[in-house]
């Protein structure tokens, strides 16, 4: 009976598009996609295709019911369309499809798998079609679908892609060049919707599809099998009847043989030149449907006068009409204005807000440009999008007339789709918006429309393979602590809205030519790469300048080489407002305020000095808050084993011509692991955050010193969720580590980052005490007057006087021998504790025994000093082992 065609083209993946892109082998066993390689074509040493399913109840399984074998244009063997017919738990009647490829498996295993064919893939019986040149060509939905409408109308060639109506999109159509193409898709149900009760087509989706493609292909002629051409009547014996109930859904040819048709039959109904009529797609049944309905019709041929413009082969021209005076003749010319120039769609976003324009564009080369177009642009004298649209290609003609026309064809074009657009990339809900798609859950396309004039280069681009960035990047990194956290960390980005967790980032700290940059360079070979510096950028610049840059990395990895470059008064700004995820807040041109940018991200940085080292080198005593040394964790580039940021280089002669392959691997693979990532976790979106979650838990627990302060968990934390990143990426085989190689990765380096940092106290702790002795250090005697042994005394033993200027207290030598400084209350707060909360600091030293304490629990203690002639006055009193590091 019928086949059931429920899912549209536009449906989730089915199990035929699940086996194409790597899901079970059908023994059983999950793969990745890099552990099966289609061999194509079949070599003539493989085995016969004896391919199985495991038992499973209510689930398809055993040899295949029917086999249907592809051959590409030289007849070489390139697979198999398997299909399985059985029960299904509830006892119905159900089928299965599966394409088998034959595969390299690796380490030099081949066989048989549920594979999908490399794209493009072969249409059924291309030797066929091209040996009855003179034969229409019949395209039908699924291959039994193909064998029924064969069987039926033998004066034509009978075919169909693989996996029917999934993908039409993928297979080789330039057979179709030159013929007559007759499409016969399977009935669609009036009314049908599905269960958010959009409407469904998947018969006409299919034939639209393929409509488009054999014209495109070259197509002589596209003519159309409606289904009711046969449909409507039923055969008893050698009576027809006309059918008493609706067409059902999804029938097709093979139903019609069922129902008695048969060639002969076929023969004698192919009456009248309407059994076959030119192919209508969605454009010409909405004029057919407003015709009957008797509204006006824009007509292609220009002599509708609403509409100034019309397409052709050079681009877009512009009608001029002229009257003349005398004789009242009016003329019509064309004048080219523009290269090809389409607009696809109506953006705006969530808010009804920032409506644009989506523009395509062909240039020079016959690629074509997908531009994003602020409808703001428009404003003022259209400079900022012809700059835009010319960057991208476009060519217009010189003068004011072009000028004119091209912004009255984009201003007034009423495009019939919409599409959100997004000012950033990354998750937006359930779908992850990157600069050239989408990946995930969305009801309608979503674009990254960003607000800048000028035309937006990124380096989100794709080159070399998945295998080849495996073999010669990622697996290079096994052993290397600093590498493995780098590449880790790539992965970490599109995890942190899931689990709504803080960005941040990692700094490797060290000398130069240690390898920094090459680890930043293999870490955004995830992403993109390409230019000169492939996927780096600097430092260099202002906080203004990184906003952009920070939002158009959102959710995903951002690599900053050389803090050096940035000027120290913006470092310590640059690293909160990159850890925050906003920019400023700015006025419009009336004052009012701006939406600001907003991101998410994890981002590496690279330099020869840390973010508090940065910051100092203006020389007005800044210093790193605790929160600013929490966002940017800084780590030692020398893992120590004299190998630079490097531990293992894997058989290189050295480190350096190790750090040169990757560099060259690097440009030659990138940006195929962040797809592979982003496709598989937005297919499991729903059990991405507890995982991640678990796992991290876990991480802090095994990894964090239980007394560790909050901000230590924190930077914990932050570890974890990389190293998450890199156990999932490995888990679904992106990166080809062994299990716990990320685990261990982060753990080395964040147990490096403890020891550098030097405890697990508040960082705001461990700067107090370090304040007060780096004062005590620079003016030890020259703003704290000596007092009992310590004042100098000449040959005959007495004292003689200085003078201290500036003076903030005393240091006197106690009974031990060592010295302790006494300080004025007033001088602690305004000189030593400058910039500090000086009652924090009294707090800090005391937990610590470096400050006396009187009786009361008060952090002065009277004294007589000099200078103070009517007693003792109450001083603060740090003791000697303050100098003495007592708090290591």
């Amino acid at each position: 009976m019928m086949e059931d065609q429920s899912q549209s083209m536009f449906a989730p993946l089915t199990d035929e598009e699940v086996a194409a892109a790597g899901g079970d082998d059908g023994n059983g066993r999950g793969t990745a996609p890099a552990d099966r390689t289609p061999i194509v074509p079949v070599p003539a040493d493989a085995p016969p295709m004896q391919f199985k399913l495991p038992r499973k109840d209510g689930k398809a399984s055993g040899s295949p019911t029917r086999s249907w074998p592809y051959h590409d244009a030289a007849g070489n063997l390139v697979g198999y369309v398997c299909r399985w017919d059985f029960k299904d738990e509830a006892g119905e009647r159900a089928k299965h499809f599966l394409p088998v490829t034959f595969c390299d498996l690796g380490n030099g295993k081949r066989d048989w798998r549920a594979k999908g064919f490399p794209a493009p893939r072969p249409l059924f019986g291309l030797s066929e079609i091209a040996g009855r040149p003179d034969a229409m060509v019949l395209v039908c939905e699924g291959e039994k679908t193909r064998d029924a409408g064969a069987a039926l109308f033998p004066d034509m060639v009978a075919t169909t892609p693989p996996h029917g109506a999934k993908s039409p999109q993928l297979a080789e159509w330039s057979a179709l060049a030159g013929r007559v193409v007759v499409l016969a898709g399977d009935h669609d149900e009036p009314g049908r919707k599905d269960k958010k009760g959009k409407p469904l087509h998947p018969g006409r989706d299919f034939t639209d599809a393929v409509y488009e493609l054999a014209v495109k292909a070259g197509a002589a002629e596209v003519l159309h099998l409606h289904s009711n051409r046969l449909g409507a009547w039923v055969w008893s014996g050698d009576d027809k009847h006309t059918r008493p109930d609706p067409l059902p859904d999804g029938w097709d040819l093979a139903d019609a043989i069922e129902e008695g048709w048969t060639p002969q039959r076929v023969e004698e109904a192919r009456v009248g030149p309407d059994f076959l009529m030119p192919y209508l797609d969605a454009q010409g049944r909405a004029k057919t449907e407003a015709r009957a309905q008797g509204l006006h019709v824009l007509e292609e041929d220009g002599e509708d006068r609403s509409w100034p413009f019309r397409e052709t082969e050079a681009g877009i021209e512009k009608r001029i009409e002229r009257t003349d005076k005398e004789s009242g003749i009016t003329t019509v010319e064309w004048r080219w204005v523009f290269s090809p120039l389409r607009i696809v769609a109506d953006t705006r976003n969530l808010d009804g807000e920032e409506w644009g324009r989506l523009l395509e564009i062909v240039d020079r080369d016959k690629r074509t440009k997908l531009v994003a177009m602020p409808m703001s642009m428009l404003a003022g004298d259209g400079n900022p999008y012809r700059e835009r649209c010319l960057s991208a290609g476009l060519i217009m003609a010189p003068g004011r007339f072009a000028r004119e026309a091209l912004h009255e064809y984009i201003s007034m074009s009423r495009p019939a789709d919409r599409a959100q657009c997004v000012s950033r990339t990354g998750w937006h809900d359930r779908a992850y918006v990157t600069m050239d798609g989408t990946f995930g859950e969305n009801r309608e396309r979503v674009i990254v429309q960003r607000p800048e004039a000028s035309s937006f280069t990124h380096a989100f681009r794709q080159r070399g393979t998945l295998a080849g960035w495996q073999e010669n990047v990622a697996r290079l990194a096994i052993g290397n602590s600093r590498l493995v956290l780098a590449l880790s960390a790539a992965f970490a980005g599109p995890l942190l809205y899931p689990v709504s967790a803080e960005g941040g980032g990692f700094h490797f700290r060290g000398a130069s030519s240690t390898g920094k940059s090459t680890t930043l360079i293999a870490a955004g070979s995830v992403w993109g790469g390409g230019g000169l510096h492939g996927f780096l950028k600097t430092w260099r610049g202002t906080a203004n300048g990184l906003e952009g840059t920070a939002a158009t990395h959102s959710d995903a990895l951002l690599c900053l080489d050389e803090m050096g470059q940035v000027s120290a008064s913006e470092a310590g700004q640059v690293a909160y407002m990159l850890a925050n995820g906003q920019g400023k807040t700015r006025a419009g041109r009336s004052g009012e305020a701006r939406a600001s940018a907003e991101w998410r991200l994890i981002f590496l940085s690279t330099g020869e000095i840390g973010l508090s080292d940065k910051m100092t080198e203006d020389g007005r005593g800044r210093r790193a808050a605790a929160g600013q040394e929490v966002r940017v964790v800084d780590i030692a580039a020398d893992a120590g084993a004299g190998l630079g940021l490097f531990e293992n280089i894997h058989g290189f002669p050295s480190a350096t011509a190790f750090a040169e392959h990757l560099k060259r691997a690097t440009g030659e693979n990138y940006g195929i692991p962040s797809r592979e990532f982003l496709s598989a976790i937005t297919e499991d979106f729903d059990n991405l955050a507890p995982l991640v979650k678990g796992f991290c838990t876990e991480f802090v627990d095994t990894h964090c010193p239980a007394k560790a302060d909050g901000q230590v968990k924190r930077v914990a934390g932050r570890f974890a969720l990389v190293a998450a990143g890199g156990e999932l990426a490995a888990k679904l085989g992106i990166l080809p580590w062994p299990e716990g190689e990320a685990e261990a990765g982060a753990a080395r380096c964040f147990k490096d980052w403890l020891g550098l940092r030097g405890g697990v106290e508040p960082a705001e702790d461990r700067q107090a005490v370090a304040a007060v002795r780096r004062f005590i250090e620079l003016h030890g005697t020259s703003r704290f007057e000596p007092m009992g042994d310590l004042v100098p005394k000449d040959r005959d033993g007495w004292p003689v006087e200085q003078r201290t200027i500036n003076r903030v207290g005393f240091r006197n030598r106690i009974e031990d021998g060592s010295t302790e400084y006494l300080v004025l209350p007033e001088a602690w707060k305004s000189e030593i504790c400058a910039g500090l909360d000086s009652a924090a600091v009294l707090r800090a030293l005391a937990d610590r025994g470096m400050i006396q304490r009187d009786r009361g629990g008060k952090f002065t203690i009277p004294r007589r000093v000099p200078g103070f002639p009517k007693g003792q006055i109450r001083l603060h009193v740090l003791t000697s082992t303050l100098m003495e590091g007592a708090d290591a």
